[in-house]
């Protein structure tokens, strides 16, 4: 029996969101400059001719990832808003926001190629030449500058934003639980969360 045709139309509106789930997947993997297009199309199961129909360029794919996860940072935001920054329990509210929408990622094995590929990008010299980290990332980072600021008054001429991205280095690399086997011989994964808390706390708080 063939499709009827809006099963056929549903179909198609679903190709543009497996493209990104693919290329999500092996960006994450690869690296921006390793991964093709063509690969791209081969992992969603597509031509290439509808990935650059969808997408038109690598550059415009690759932004369209970050764009479709960007309630992630929304969500940072909105938790963010929500804190009493003159408050006594300010800086654990901020770590918070700041921390448990990604580590929730973490927990989906879909969703984890996206926490890794953020890694990649944040770790990539070559990622002020694209504009997701400037237009995406860098209103929430100073949103989250400003926080610590209000929240961690007196530090020394350049804490914050230094403080801000140091933090961001140890969120991003936790998302990747393989190298722990190699130090340790039986890594306690559970911990992880909390203790990338308490260092993080830690840094802001006595740095």
């Amino acid at each position: 029996m063939t499709s009827s045709r809006p099963d056929r139309a549903a179909r198609q509106n679903e190709r543009p969101a497996e493209i990104l789930r693919a290329a999500e997947r092996l960006f994450a993997q690869k690296g921006y400059h390793a991964t093709t297009m063509r690969e791209v199309a081969t992992a969603a199961g597509v031509g290439l001719s509808l990935v650059v129909y969808h997408f038109k360029s690598k550059d415009a794919l690759y932004y369209a990832i970050f764009e479709r996860r960007q309630y992630v940072n929304e969500e940072r935001l909105k938790r963010l808003e929500s804190v009493d920054l003159v408050g006594p329990a300010a800086l654990e509210a901020i770590i918070d926001a700041f921390i448990e929408p990604v580590l929730a990622l973490h927990e989906s094995p879909d969703d984890i190629w996206y926490a890794r590929l953020v890694f990649r990008e944040a770790a990539d010299p070559s990622s002020q030449e694209r504009s997701v980290i400037s237009v995406l990332f860098d209103p929430m980072a100073r949103a989250f500058i400003a926080a610590l600021e209000q929240a961690l008054p007196g530090k020394r001429p350049g804490f914050y934003p230094w403080a801000y991205l140091f933090s961001v280095g140890a969120l991003t690399q936790s998302s990747f639980d393989d190298r722990i086997g190699n130090l340790v011989t039986a890594p306690a994964f559970d911990q992880k969360n909390e203790v990338l808390r308490s260092y993080i706390r830690a840094a802001l708080a006595y740095g």
